[in-house]
């Protein structure tokens, strides 16, 4: 591919950056998205305070995530800015790139169930959707351009049942810290792990804080689904004939999503 036709970033384009080598004003990076195309980080646009060393805020063979700061037409070079990309913008960058490479992934595995070639295969991605994220959208909404698609009928099926077989399964947390205490210095102990035993029968994960406190988790499908087992369980604790029971909700937490990212 000859420079004319490379694909270039434009300027304020946000691009993932594999840092190939440093120097002492500034660090040569790689954009895989671009075929590896090489830019330049100048140390000024590494952070907007004084840098002694620029090894202390980018190494060897990390990912950053970059705003594309100037485009020299004339010398052909490209710099690019890692002060200028907030927080937010590198998780969606991030979160974009890597679901791309995902779905890249699965075309792949789906085109062995096709006679045509891979590359003519990825031509017509690139040529009608413009990237694997954007087809994997128009085919799960079904949209005019997915039914005109000259990609084959049978690939196009193959792709959604894997990416049915793949999609992201939510499993939603609930979290207590739990007050339980018994008065009873002859079986109260005793009672404790009875009590504790009955409630984790009812799908709920115990940790032993420090006397009297307890951290209790539940999952489910949803939120209503993690609280019910809670609930069950809690039905148990607070039927201690004596002492205190006493519980506290703490944050939402969703747990991890399966190999391909929500679309």
């Amino acid at each position: 591919m000859t420079e004319k036709q490379r694909r270039l970033p434009s300027v304020g384009d946000l691009v993932i950056a594999n840092v190939s080598k440093i120097e002492r004003f500034g660090a040569y990076c790689k954009l895989p998205e671009y075929d590896n195309l090489e830019v330049f980080l100048p140390i000024r646009e590494v952070s907007s305070g004084w840098i002694k060393n620029i090894r202390e805020f980018i190494h060897d063979g990390e990912k950053l995530v970059c705003r594309v700061a100037l485009y020299d037409k004339e010398r052909n070079t490209i710099d690019v800015s890692l002060k200028k990309v907030s927080s937010k913008e590198t998780k969606e960058k991030l979160g974009a790139y890597n679901l791309e490479n995902r779905l890249t992934a699965l075309f792949r595995q789906a085109v062995t169930t096709s006679k045509a070639s891979p590359e003519q295969l990825h031509e017509i991605v690139m040529s009608e959707f413009g990237s694997y994220t954007s087809m994997m959208r128009s085919l799960i909404d079904n949209t005019e351009a997915s039914q005109k698609s000259a990609l084959p009928k049978k690939l196009r099926t193959t792709l959604l049942k894997l990416y049915e077989a793949n999609k992201p399964v939510k499993k939603y947390e609930v979290a207590y810290t739990m007050t339980l205490s018994s008065y009873n210095t002859r079986t109260g102990a005793q009672e404790l792990r009875g009590i504790i035993t009955a409630m984790k029968e009812k799908g709920v994960a115990i940790k032993y804080i420090s006397a009297p406190k307890y951290r209790l988790m539940a999952g489910g499908t949803d939120y209503a689904d993690a609280e019910s087992k809670i609930k069950s369980a809690v039905q148990i604790a607070e039927g201690i004939k004596k002492g205190t029971f006493a519980i506290e909700k703490e944050k939402h937490k969703k747990a991890k999503e399966s190999a391909i990212g929500e679309l």
